[in-house]
């Protein structure tokens, strides 16, 4: 399971990072040459990734309170840069990987506490995940690009 949740974590990663900071333009810093990247972040930032499985039935309802609960709580977490809720269905279920973006590792642990790489379980996730990771998994960004 560790392995399937880093592979959809980098692809997701990928995919959402751009997304995720195309509006902090204010942090991203041209490049002079222009065969380099577009846009570097200058500061260490750490990305932390997680998925969960509800039955497509529920994910509207899910969606709601995972942004009501977890969201919010993040984002008001002294260190949290911004959080990413992708979605997507397939059948009968419906996943969804949060992306958040921290500071710092004690940013993390701000909101997760000492054991940050377990995933934060919300009150009520048993009631509408049918596949909870246990986990989580931290990246560097080492490089953000936006528009």
């Amino acid at each position: 399971m560790k392995t399937r949740l880093a592979l959809v974590a980098a692809l997701a990663l990928s995919a959402a990072l751009s997304a995720a900071l195309s509006g902090a333009d204010a942090g991203l810093v041209p490049q002079s040459n222009a065969s380099a990247s577009p846009a570097v972040r200058p500061k260490a930032m750490i990305a932390r990734v997680w998925h969960g499985r509800t039955l497509a039935a529920k994910a509207d309802a899910y969606a709601k309170y995972l942004d009501m609960t977890g969201v919010a709580r993040m984002l008001k977490t002294d260190g949290n840069h911004g959080v990413e809720v992708l979605r997507r269905s397939d059948g009968p279920r419906t996943d969804f990987i949060v992306i958040s973006y921290w500071e710092s590792i004690e940013a993390v642990k701000r909101f997760a506490g000492a054991e940050y790489e377990k995933a934060v379980i919300l009150d009520r996730d048993r009631e509408y995940l049918v596949d909870i990771e246990p986990n989580v998994v931290h990246y560097e960004v080492v490089r953000a690009a936006g528009r």
